[in-house]
Order: C-alpha cells, then sequence, then structure tokens
C-alpha cells in the first residue's frame, strides 16, 4: 500500500511539472487548428459567423481532448492501484491472527533498502515475510522458470526471498546471543490460482492470499510468549512504518518516475 501511494506520489508531482507546457502546447494546437477551419471555411465560401462557430467548436474540441489526456490515469497508476487493493485484502485476512497471539506489521522499511515488507507476522509459530501478489492465472512452473498466468515471476521470487533472509539478518543482528530463527518468506496470491493449494519454490511458500492465515495457524509452535514478545520489539525496531513523504523539488519528478517503471 505505501509503495502504491509513493509512486501516485511521484506521478502526480510529474503532472504538476508538465502542467504549463501541457497548458502552452494544447493552447497552440487549438489556435492552429481554429486557423485551419477558419481559412478551409472561407475558402469553401461559408459566412464569418458559420466559420467563426466552427472554430470555437475545434477549439473546445481540441481543449476536451487536452484535458481527458493530461487528466487520465495511465496503466501503470492502475496496475498499482490493483496491487494495492490486493495487498489491503491480504491485510485483513492477516488481521485475524492478531486473536491468536500474532502480531501483524504491515508496510514495513527495510534498512538500507527501497523496498518495503507488505506484511510481517510475528507468533507462536515463528516469523513470516508475506509479500501479495495481484496477476491473475494459474501459477505454474516449467523449464522456463515461474509464472503466474503469462507473467514471469522469478525476479519478484528472488526479492522476497531475498527479503526474508534480510529480515533474518537483521533481527538476529538485534536479538541475544543464540537464538535461533529463520523468518520465512510467502507470497499470496490474490486473484492467481496456486496448483494444490501452495508449492514451495525457492525457499518461497506460495499459497493463496486467503489462506496465508490458516497455514500460519497450522504451522506448529516454536516460540515461546516470552520470545514472540521480545522478538516483536526488536521487529518494531529494526523495521519502522514505511514513510510516504513528498517526492524532493530538487529531482525533477519525471526522471523518478522513470526509475520506478524500470524496476
Amino acid at each position: 500500500m505505501a509503495e502504491y501511494l509513493r509512486r501516485r506520489e511521484l506521478y502526480s508531482a510529474e503532472r504538476a511539472d508538465h502542467r504549463r507546457r501541457s497548458c502552452v502546447v494544447a493552447g497552440g494546437i487549438a489556435a492552429a487548428v481554429v486557423l485551419v477551419v477558419v481559412v478551409l471555411c472561407v475558402l469553401a465560401g461559408l459566412p464569418t459567423g458559420v466559420a467563426a462557430q466552427l472554430g470555437v467548436v475545434a477549439a473546445l474540441v481540441v481543449g476536451v481532448v487536452a484535458t481527458v489526456r493530461f487528466l487520465r490515469t495511465p496503466p501503470e497508476i492502475e496496475a498499482w492501484r490493483q496491487d494495492a487493493e490486493a495487498e489491503r485484502s491480504t491485510a485483513r485476512a492477516l488481521d485475524r491472527l492478531v486473536r491468536a497471539g500474532y502480531t501483524v506489521l504491515h508496510d514495513r522499511a527495510l534498512a538500507d533498502s527501497a523496498s518495503n515488507i507488505d506484511h510481517l507476522v510475528i507468533g507462536p509459530s515463528g516469523a513470516w515475510v508475506i509479500e501479495t501478489d495481484a496477476h491473475e492465472g494459474p501459477v505454474r512452473q516449467n523449464a522456463a522458470g515461474v509464472w503466474a498466468g503469462k507473467v514471469p515471476l522469478r525476479a519478484m521470487l528472488g526479492l522476497v526471498a531475498w527479503m526474508g533472509e534480510e529480515a533474518t539478518a537483521q533481527l538476529l543482528g538485534e536479538l541475544p546471543a543464540g537464538w535461533q530463527l529463520e523468518v520465512q518468506p510467502v507470497v499470496g496470491f490474490a486473484r492467481a490460482e496456486v496448483p494444490a493449494g501452495l508449492a514451495l519454490i525457492d525457499g518461497v511458500l506460495l499459497l493463496p492470499a486467503a489462506g496465508v492465515a490458516d497455514y500460519v495457524l497450522s504451522a506448529g509452535v516454536v516460540l515461546r510468549p516470552i520470545d514472540v514478545a521480545m522478538l516483536v520489539d526488536v521487529a518494531e525496531r529494526a523495521f519502522p512504518a514505511y514513510e510516504v513523504t513528498s517526492p524532493p523539488r530538487s529531482w525533477p519528478a519525471r526522471s523518478r518516475l522513470r526509475g520506478l517503471l524500470r524496476r
């Protein structure tokens, strides 16, 4: 969710950067279209009043088209919005774990990384890094890789596996000596169908988003209540809430947005 808000802020900043230039370009195009319409009307022998009316209509059409193009939401932003909706759905499904003695931390920042953890779950069955995927289609694996429908997942699974390793390292670095912990990375699919209900690929657990909470509850007890409390305290300090701030003026928004689109 936080990532979607950050990217939407960048897109809004980019649109603000281009507002004046867009108005100038639209005005120039409207003037050129009006001139062409008037000249054609004169050559066709139409009355001056009719030529003026047609010129005004042409200018209005250009203005409407320019406004719609300027204000429309690009496909990338819409895709990010759908991802955010899927993440909120997963968050609601995970929140019921609180009644079973778990702590669920949403949108947490990783140190020295632009990535954020969608959900960090800590409780009797251990620690879990959970990312939400909103792609559609069946999840399948073949010689070419792992796919959700026609979308390759290998890069995303590698990122989630790294998040699990990084979370493990950061937590163990803050915990007393002697602690043994391995944070389990999970991808919860909000729309895609997972074969047999679950899969384990390269150490990453693949589950339907709606079934993640049940799996966490059924995983067994590995931490005592005192261990859970200590781990939650460390996690809240090690992984602060992911902050969404307005883009700095010193960096052109267009460059920032292009950088995001290449991620």
